[in-house]
């Protein structure tokens, strides 16, 4: 179950004597420490705020000296045949309170990492041979699952649905539909959530839809382009629009919040040229460097951001989430991230917020200013955080699933510093369904000056297949 896991396994950290940020001398140092195989104490400074036990089943349970709440998952599968999809809930209430609030929706595929996302597989129309290594992979990557080493099942599953072959194993992966968001005991959603695809003039949108010669396909694999979509009852739907360049979702430029328009563009480490070839620029012995080389780590090294940068619907920054990486970065994991978050204040000065640094098995988090600024910068972060669904609806150690896990320290944290439904919600919801709207509207109408933009240059709305929209979908 990819939520707990991801709590569980990677989200905390023993904070040791790790370099401070040597930027404002104000911060508050925010952090995670394992105290034990199934013991997790969150810390602000030497101060401990609370401790989280997960139950080992995929639940947790969160306590601090104001609060008590505890989430239960469980999931099944929907065809007894086979594994995939499966349906995940997660339950979650707080001591003292009737309300309770449950996640839920069918994940189609397991996710998967980098290189295996970027696999194609065979499918007809190709030259012979063509993907065959990559499809065999794939299929040996399926059994170290423990299922079974047939991508079969999940070709059906997205044919069902687009009415396509699956061309690219990232089309489907970790691919969450028909999701929900409920306050337990209402029959309507709070809000609802699907991963859906781009489209162009009706029909699903192809990324990159050139050929190499006759017809053959070079690194751009025609694959469909994403559209994960948030929409709470009777509100605008936040989208996040989603390419599939170089076989994986790299970046997804274009968000939408009913009218509105912003973008988050990625500053990639590296310059990229050609079809079978990359050239980057020489900026440390290993990596990016000048020349020919394999196409493949190349590809996997080349999604590496530099700089989140959001932008307004006339380009114009009010925030940024800056990478710090290490000379070497490993080609198909995350590793060592260090990510400085700052905004921009109504002079157009840049204002740091926070420094967070995470090594792939712990966080720690520095928010500058002064104490009695602690709270408005947790509330700061969280908002950002919540207009970023492109790293964070999917995480899964793919794109910078390390946003998600400090997203989830911030929820955390939040709860129980001031225990309170709408903060229980969004412990709940790993991409704060009921909430995010409303955060990311407040947030882009206090800091962006041009937010409305023409209809035409807004993106189409996303649609499950051809000829069908998001909302023909039933989440029943």
């Amino acid at each position: 179950m990819r939520l707990i896991a991801l709590l569980a396994t990677l989200l905390f950290c023993a904070c040791g004597n790790s370099a401070l940020p040597a930027d404002p001398e104000s911060f508050v140092m925010l952090s995670w420490a394992s105290v034990g195989e199934y013991s997790f104490l969150i810390r602000r400074d030497e101060q401990v705020l609370g401790e989280l036990r997960p139950d080992g089943s995929g639940g947790l349970r969160l306590r601090g000296p104001a609060v008590m709440a505890e989430l239960k998952a469980q999931e099944r599968a929907l065809n007894t045949a086979h594994a995939y999809p499966r349906r995940v809930r997660i339950d979650g209430r707080m001591s003292g309170s009737e309300v309770g609030f449950r996640t839920e929706y069918t994940l189609l595929a397991p996710a998967a990492p980098l290189p295996v996302e970027g696999y194609g597989l065979v499918v007809s129309g190709d030259a012979a041979g063509t993907n065959d290594r990559e499809h065999a992979a794939l299929r040996d990557w399926l059994a170290t699952q423990g299922l079974p080493a047939d991508t079969r099942p999940f070709q059906r599953l997205h044919e069902q649905e687009t009415g396509r072959e699956l061309r690219a194993w990232y089309e489907i992966s970790g691919r969450r539909i028909r999701g929900r968001f409920d306050r337990q005991g209402r029959d309507e959603p709070i809000a609802r959530m699907d991963s859906l695809f781009r489209s162009e003039a009706g029909e699903l949108k192809i990324h990159h839809k050139r050929t190499g010669e006759n017809g053959r396909l070079d690194y751009h694999r025609q694959s469909l382009e994403l559209a994960n979509t948030l929409t709470p009852d009777g509100d605008d739907a936040l989208v996040t629009h989603e390419c599939g360049c170089y076989g994986y979702a790299i970046a997804g430029d274009f968000m939408t919040l009913g009218p509105a328009l912003y973008h988050i563009e990625a500053d990639w480490l590296d310059d990229r040229v050609g079809a079978d070839f990359f050239i980057g620029l020489e900026r440390r012995p290993t990596f990016p460097w000048i020349g020919f080389g394999d196409r493949l780590r190349i590809r996997n090294l080349a999604r590496r951001a530099g700089a989140y940068l959001l932008t307004d619907a006339a380009g114009e920054r009010f925030a940024e989430i800056a990478l710090e990486l290490p000379d070497d970065p490993p080609a198909s994991e995350l590793g060592r991230i260090t990510y400085r978050v700052a905004r921009w204040d109504a002079d157009g000065k840049r204002q740091l917020l926070a420094r967070i640094e995470h090594d792939g098995s712990g966080i720690r988090l520095a928010l500058f200013g002064p104490d009695e600024m602690t709270n408005e910068r947790i509330e700061q972060l969280d908002a950002l955080l919540a207009a970023m669904p492109v790293q964070v609806m999917r995480g899964d150690g793919v794109r910078d699933s390390h946003l998600l896990e400090i997203e989830q320290l911030i929820d955390a944290i939040r709860l129980l510093r001031q225990p309170g439904e709408d903060r229980l919600a969004d412990l709940v919801s790993d991409v704060d369904a009921a909430t995010a709207v409303g955060k990311v509207r407040t947030m882009l109408e206090r800091e962006a000056r041009h937010l409305v933009a023409e209809a035409e240059t807004l993106p189409p709305a996303p649609i499950q297949g051809p000829g069908r929209t998001g909302q023909d979908r039933t989440t029943r």
